[in-house]
C-alpha cells in the first residue's frame, strides 16, 4: 500500500517533487489541512503560517518545472521551534513574557533553510523559554506524546512541538535548539532521529537565546537520512556520504557508569538489545568505564547551577517584572541561578574543561560513545503539571545523560531502537566535536541494522 504524504520522510517527498509526482502546491495544502483539522488546540504549533507557506509553495512549484531546484528538499514542508526569528510573525519561545515580540527577519538557520527551499509551515509549542527537558507549558501549550493513546504522557522538550508536529504527521521534519537536551529528548520519546550538533557549527543568529555559549540547532525527522539533508542545509556545507555504510569494524564504547545510574530497568533492557544487536553484526564494542563521566558525576547539580545562573543574567529583568506570567516550576530553575557565587560558577566552567579534556583523551580511539538517550520513560502529564519535587526529579533525570553532550561540547544523536509497550527508547550515538558527517554515516548504519527492533 502506497505511504500517505505524511508518513514519508522528507527525502521521499523532495525525490516526488523532482519527479513530477508530487506538486508542493498540494503538499503544502495537504499539511495545512492536518493541522487545522488535528492540532486545533495549537498544542502542537502556535502559529500556523499558512500564506508564508503556500507562497514558498508556489516558488517551489515553479522552480520544479523549470528544472530548477535548489536543493533535494526544495518544496517540502517543516516546522520551526518558536524560538527561531520569522519576519512578520510572533516569535515567543513559548513564554506569555514575549507575546508582542514580532521580529523583522528571519533566523539564520531559517534564511538558510528559505534559500533551500523549505517550506516553512509554522512556529511549533515549547517549553518556555526552552527550560526544561520534559515539554510541559500550561501557558501556550502541550501536546501529548504520539505514543501513547490512553495515558497523556510528556512530549519531551523543550522543542516538545517540534517532535509532535513529525510524530503526529504535520510535519516532514522539525527545527529545535538543544542545550541539555532539548533535541534529542523529544525525538528519543517519540520514535525520531535528533541531532545535537556542536556549538556553532549552525549559527544561533535570530533565536531566543537560553544558554548562548552553549545553545545550538538541530533536526527532528523520521530518518538519519533525513536528518543529514537537513544538517547540510543548515550548516552550509555537503550532506555527508551514507552510500555502503555499515557498522562492521567500527570501534563504538559503551560505558559502565554514570549513564545506566537511576535507569527504568525495561529502557535498560531495549538498549542493551540494541547494542547487542549491533555487535552481532560486527560493530567493535568495548565496555570500560570513564573516568570523566565520574568527575561530572561529582559535579553534581553544579553544571546546572552554572546553567541557571547564565540563563537568569539573559532573563533576569523580564522575570522579576512579570513573575506571575511565567510557570513555576520554570521560574524556579532561572531563579536558581539568582543566588549563585560568581567565582563558583567560573570555577565550575574551569573544571567542565578540564573534564572534556579527558573525556576527549579516553574516547580518542572510539567512532562513538554509546548510551540511552533517556534513562526513562516519558512519565504521565498528570504527575506534572503541578511541579513540586516529581516534576523537578524527572526532568532532572530526563536530561541527565543527554547534557553530557552539552556540558562537554560534544556532538550526539538519538536513534530509535524499540519500545517498551508501545513507548519509544531512544540509542544516543555521542562524538567528538565537529565530526557530525562521520557521526551521521554511523549513525545510518546503526538505524539500518536497528529497524527490525522498532
Amino acid at each position: 500500500m502506497a505511504k500517505m504524504w505524511h508518513e514519508m520522510t522528507a527525502l521521499e517527498l523532495g525525490a516526488g517533487i523532482g519527479g513530477g509526482t508530487i506538486d508542493p502546491v498540494d503538499l503544502a495544502e495537504h499539511f495545512l489541512s492536518r493541522i487545522e483539522t488535528l492540532d486545533r488546540e495549537h498544542s502542537v504549533y502556535l502559529r500556523a503560517t499558512p500564506e508564508r507557506a503556500r507562497a514558498e509553495a508556489v516558488a517551489a512549484r515553479g522552480r520544479a518545472r523549470r528544472k530548477l531546484r535548489v536543493s533535494p528538499l526544495d518544496g517540502v514542508p517543516i516546522s520551526w521551534k518558536d524560538l527561531f526569528d520569522s519576519a512578520g510573525t510572533a516569535t515567543t519561545a513559548g513564554s506569555p513574557l514575549l507575546v508582542d515580540r514580532v521580529p523583522r527577519r528571519d533566523a539564520v538557520a531559517l534564511e538558510r533553510a528559505t534559500r533551500a527551499g523549505l517550506v516553512c509551515l509554522g512556529k511549533t509549542t515549547m517549553t518556555e523559554l526552552a527550560y526544561s527537558g520534559l515539554g510541559v507549558n500550561p501557558s501556550m501549550g502541550t501536546p501529548r506524546n504520539a505514543h501513547d493513546p490512553n495515558t497523556p504522557r510528556a512530549p519531551g522538550g523543550s522543542s516538545s512541538g517540534a517532535a509532535a508536529s513529525v510524530a503526529f504527521g504535520l510535519a516532514a521534519a522539525g527545527i529545535g535548539s538543544d542545550t541539555g537536551g532539548s533535541v534529542r529528548v523529544p525525538a528519543g520519546w517519540q520514535g525520531l532521529v535528533g541531532l545535537k550538533t556542536t556549538y556553532g557549527v549552525i549559527p544561533i543568529e535570530g533565536s531566543v537565546p537560553l544558554w548562548p555559549d552553549v545553545d545550538t540547532v538541530g533536526p527532528l525527522a523520521r530518518t538519519v537520512g533525513d536528518t543529514n539533508a537537513i544538517f547540510a542545509v543548515l550548516d552550509g556545507g555537503k550532506p555527508a556520504d551514507l552510500g555502503g555504510a555499515n557498522v562492521k569494524g567500527f570501534p563504538v564504547l559503551v560505558p559502565t557508569n554514570y549513564v545506566w545510574d537511576d535507569i527504568e530497568p525495561a529502557v535498560k533492557d531495549t538498549v542493551d538489545a540494541a547494542i547487542d544487536r549491533l555487535a552481532a553484526v560486527g560493530a567493535k564494542v568495548s565496555r570500560k568505564q570513564l573516568e570523566s563521566l565520574d568527575d561530572l558525576a561529582a559535579l553534581g547539580a553544579a553544571p546546572a547551577q552554572l546553567m541557571s545562573s547564565e540563563a537568569y543574567a539573559v532573563w533576569r529583568d523580564a522575570l522579576e517584572a512579570n513573575p506571575d506570567r511565567v510557570y513555576k516550576p520554570i521560574l524556579d530553575r532561572f531563579r536558581i541561578g539568582k543566588s549563585q557565587n560568581a567565582a563558583d560558577m567560573i570555577a565550575i566552567r574551569h573544571r567542565l574543561k578540564v573534564i572534556a579534556k579527558r573525556y576527549l583523551a579516553e574516547t580518542a580511539a572510539f567512532a562513538a560513545v554509546l548510551m540511552p538517550t533517556s534513562p526513562i520513560l516519558p512519565p504521565p502529564l498528570e504527575d506534572l503539571w503541578s511541579g513540586g519535587e516529581t516534576y523537578l526529579a524527572k526532568n532532572m533525570l530526563s536530561l541527565r545523560n543527554t547534557r553530557i553532550a552539552n556540558v562537554l561540547s560534544l556532538c550526539a544523536i538519538t536513534l530509535p531502537c524499540g519500545r517498551v509497550r508501545s513507548l519509544p527508547v531512544g540509542l544516543m550515538l555521542v562524538a567528538h566535536p565537529f565530526t557530525e558527517r562521520a557521526l551521521l554515516r554511523l549513525a545510518d548504519a546503526a538505524e539500518n541494522e536497528l529497524k527490525t527492533m522498532i
